[in-house]
């Protein structure tokens, strides 16, 4: 039950990662933008810093079992993989304009 609980959270958080921040940091008034790209950037990494303290804490005060703990080890490595790999995108020590190219390459194909 504990596993189903986890999985089940993380996926929800990662849903309001990928989908609740940006659409709340990109509000607007018209054709006046509220809040800037800095603002979207510190929430996103705010939200993987949540997710780490909150698997830690699941991982080292409620579960029990070497499954839960697995699970909870999976979900840590994954969120410090995306929180490493989003922060190097927005300091823009990496791109992904290749991947852009790929995509963009594919669809021509396919038109």
């Amino acid at each position: 039950m504990k596993g189903i609980l986890i999985q089940s959270l993380n996926s929800i958080w990662l849903a309001i990662i990928f989908i609740g921040i940006p659409a709340v940091s990109s509000l607007r008034l018209g054709t006046l933008q509220i809040s800037s790209r800095p603002v979207w950037h510190m929430l996103t990494l705010w939200g993987v810093v949540i997710a780490l303290g909150f698997n830690f804490l699941v991982y080292w005060k409620w579960t029990r079992t070497k499954t839960d703990r697995k699970m909870c080890l999976r979900w840590m490595f994954g969120y410090t993989f995306l929180g490493v790999t989003f922060f190097a995108y927005s300091e823009k020590w990496i791109g992904f304009k290749w991947l852009k190219e790929l995509l963009l390459g594919l669809k021509g194909m396919f038109d």
